[in-house]
């Protein structure tokens, strides 16, 4: 049986449901998240499908509310720039149902948004309900890895006994309230010096939070754990195009939401965990994601124009690819490197079997779409986020690291160098990219079609920037963080529509070629269905606990400990240096390699053909089952967070300055009465001291709690700060460009005289003072000489008066 709409809707509820147990049992505001809940479903997702489906007409499909997000997102930008423009607030919760409405009204888009009813035939209209109930399960498990490793280790807002904040987090809480009061915006830290950041998440942040006054846990918390379901829902969408049945759909959202690669030691330079670790430290990047999927759907039903290509909405093509280049600079540049490898390969294809008389149309296709997404990476460049953010190109700076890094000394043997980063490359980058193998069955079973090569091309854009070019904070990862989602949720879609054929009755053995769905088996009993498929379906659950085994076995006999092998700790060879490192993962691969190749012949003895790329497959799936160790304490039902707290009740005064509940009430105050374009002076600039015992350029509390730019604040993510980084001196503990500038900001709180305050106000624009004795004294002055609104646990907070005519 078939649900038409009730799929849709059991998993909304299912989703809904999870995100607030998980928001409001880690500190958020019942209310406030109901409100959330209200701006996602009738601002973006409402809005979203109705687009959707204006643009793409047809049949009323099961993937339309996958594609409703990105697309929902980016009429939240649209309404971001049109308020900037006209002056006006234009809250989310009015402006998706106008637009909703507006389709409805209008008799031809009414009738494409309406469609019609899918049918059986149609293998995107409606899913079963096992699919649902699958997707349902997923974003279960994703929500509960969002509330361990997330929102119970960051709160809403400072408490007493949390108040340890990362700068990252505060960075984009700033930025948010930036992108509230401007449209081109600044670095709100030092008021008047340009931003050279990617800001579209914070301009979603700013249109859907509405007064700013949740600002701090809606960008930090609220938002990325939403864009993480939103990005599942897509995967599902995007899997189901790719394979042209459901069973891709599961498979590319599980590849997001519960494959984790490989770990078989504690040491540095592990595999990279992209959405895990990156969704809430880098919420652009979760942006970046949902615009890049959305992107590469629509590369695919552009490129291949397969029958299940309808069901993206392709036209929306350059509204995604802006989306990308504006949520993180890394996205929509290994998508291009995708794209390129995909042209190539399937015009060489193309050659081969028509000849060269047959490629100018399939050609101008590829450039086209080609030239679209380098002319908006052009222009993304040149006016959203100018300057190049103190990235270099820098190819020897990796090997030059890595080798120092294995051989545990800075020169060897030019063989033990070579050999030493080689063993990086392979313990580092083959777990990562052990379950993006699925690329090469797609690729295997469609060498014709684009998906595959388009996702192996995007993965290899992404290591080969990260290995190439260099960023002051190791920023050049993001590369590879932007293209590993996309790499995953194509390889689970490639691996899901092989178990699905694999699984399916002896009446083919072999999956067809063409991106049509294989028809419909033959109905019969469940027992003689399991009696028909028990073999193939036992051969991958051995193959699966076969991979996990492998796992636990090398953990337990190659032990590792610390954050270097313990060979390294005494005098050594460099032989054993290179063993020690290699040893765990080459005991992996072998240990893989061994328990996939006994299944695979065994696989080839039974009476059904061996589907092609099956070996590959079963390689994957083993390493997905190996990864489960490390999602298993995140889905452990014993675990019950609450909200965070801080390893001690407050920080280090001597290193590190405390976020409190008194600054945070300080901002909450200035929020509800200060002027959009007031300035505020401040003395917490520094925050504390960096490891090197120098001060750390990068409190950014203010502007992030108040939402308002600061004279000088945290200065150290500046672009000049970036570019000007250099040996000897990083951009975390370099002084200040404007030594006078900060000199007499700093004097109106540690010498307060009528005239700088003045001065201040009249030539900088400053109104407020917001001083922390944590950050350096206060002098008693600034009571007497102006208007103070509060002093509570060492935060002053006051108000300059307007001078006199």
């Amino acid at each position: 049986m078939r649900y038409r709409g009730l799929g849709e809707v059991g998993l909304l509820v299912v989703s809904g449901a999870g995100l607030l147990l998980a928001l409001t049992q880690t500190g958020s505001d019942p209310t406030m998240t109901l409100w959330w809940l209200a701006v996602v479903l009738v601002g973006v997702l409402l809005p979203g499908w109705t687009l959707v489906r204006a643009v793409r007409a047809g049949r009323v499909a099961a993937t339309d509310l996958g594609w409703a997000g990105p697309t929902g997102l980016a009429l939240a930008l649209v309404t971001w720039l049109v308020a900037h423009l006209v002056g006006h607030s234009l809250p989310t919760l009015v402006v998706g149902p106008v637009v909703a409405a507006g389709l409805l009204a209008v008799p031809a888009t009414r009738n494409r948004v309406l469609g019609r009813v899918g049918t059986e035939g149609d293998a995107a209209a409606s899913w079963p309900a096992v699919a649902w109930a699958s997707l349902a399960v997923l974003v279960l498990a994703a929500v509960r890895w969002l509330w361990v490793g997330g929102l119970a280790l960051a709160p809403p807002k400072p408490t007493p006994t949390y108040e340890l904040w990362n700068t990252d987090v505060l960075y984009q809480t700033a930025l948010t309230g930036e992108l509230r009061r401007q449209l081109v915006p600044g670095y709100p830290m030092v008021d008047g010096e340009p931003l050279g950041y990617h800001w579209f998440f914070h301009a979603v942040a700013a249109q859907l939070s509405g007064t700013g006054i949740d600002d701090l846990d809606i960008a930090t918390r609220v938002l990325p754990a939403t864009l993480v379901v939103l990005l599942l829902l897509l995967a599902a969408a995007v899997g189901q195009q790719v394979v042209g049945h459901w069973s891709g759909a599961v498979g590319a959202a599980a590849a997001l939401a519960v494959v984790r690669p490989i770990s078989v030691d504690t040491w540095v330079q592990p595999a990279i965990t992209a959405v895990p670790n990156y969704w809430q430290l880098s919420p652009t990047a979760t942006l970046g994601w949902v615009f890049g999927l959305a992107l590469v759907g629509c590369l695919v039903a552009a490129l291949r124009r397969a029958p299940s290509d309808r069901s993206a909405p392709a036209v929306l093509l350059p509204v995604f690819a802006l989306g990308a280049a504006g949520a993180k600079s890394a996205q929509l540049p290994v998508i291009i490197c995708g794209l390129g490898l995909a042209g190539v390969v399937v015009l060489a294809g193309e050659w081969r079997r028509r000849g060269h008389g047959q490629l100018s149309s399939v050609a101008r296709t590829y450039l086209l779409q080609l030239g679209t997404l380098v002319v908006i990476t052009v222009l993304a460049v040149l006016f959203l986020y100018p300057g190049s953010y103190g990235l270099r190109f820098d190819p020897a700076f990796w090997p030059r690291f890595e080798k120092s890094l294995v051989l545990g000394r800075a020169n060897g043997s030019t063989a033990a160098e070579v050999a030493a980063v080689v063993v990086a490359f392979i313990r580092r980058w083959t777990p990562t990219l052990l379950p993006a193998f699925g690329l090469l069955v797609l690729v295997r079973r469609r060498p014709s079609e684009p998906a595959g090569w388009l996702g192996i091309g995007t993965l290899v854009g992404g290591i080969l920037a990260a290995l190439t070019f260099r960023h002051p904070s190791g920023s050049q990862y993001y590369f590879v963080i932007a293209a590993l989602p996309i790499g995953y949720a194509l390889s689970g879609a490639a691996v899901g529509g092989w178990v699905r054929d694999e699984l399916a009755a002896r009446r083919a053995g072999a999956m067809t070629e063409s991106n049509e769905p294989a028809p419909p088996p033959v109905r019969a009993t469940l027992t003689a269905r399991w009696r028909d498929v028990r073999g193939r379906a036992l051969i991958s659950l051995a193959v699966a606990a076969g991979g996990l085994a492998v796992v636990l076995v090398v953990r337990r006999l190659l032990r590792s400990g610390g954050r270097r092998p313990a060979a390294l700790a005494q005098p050594h060879s460099d032989g054993r240096a290179l063993t020690a490192w290699f040893l765990p993962t080459a005991g992996l691969l072998v240990g893989l390699v061994l328990v996939v190749t006994l299944a695979w012949l065994i696989r080839r003895r039974s009476g059904v053909p061996v589907l092609r790329g099956t070996w590959i497959a079963l390689l994957v799936l083993a390493a997905a089952a190996g990864g489960v160790r490390a999602l298993a304490p995140a889905l452990s039902p014993t675990k019950n967070p609450r909200v965070a707290t801080s390893p001690a009740a407050t920080t280090d005064a001597g290193r590190r300055p405390a976020v409190t509940p008194a600054l945070f009430e300080a901002g909450q105050y200035l929020r509800l009465h200060a002027d959009p374009s007031d300035v505020v002076a401040t003395n917490r600039i520094y925050n504390g001291v960096s490891a090197a015992g120098k001060p750390d350029n990068r409190d950014f509390s203010v502007s992030a709690l108040s939402g308002l730019r600061t004279d000088v604040g945290g200065y150290g993510y500046a672009p000049r700060m970036l570019q000007q980084d250099r040996p000897g001196q990083g951009y975390v503990v370099a002084p200040f460009w404007d030594q006078p500038r900060l000199h007499a900001e700093l004097a109106l709180i540690t010498k307060p005289t009528a005239e700088a305050l003045s001065a201040a106000y009249r030539t900088r624009g400053v109104r407020w003072i917001v001083a922390d004795e944590r950050s350096g004294p206060v002098s008693p002055q600034l009571a007497t000489l102006t208007e103070l609104v509060s002093h509570s646990d060492g935060v002053w907070l006051a108000r300059l008066r307007a001078p006199s005519s």
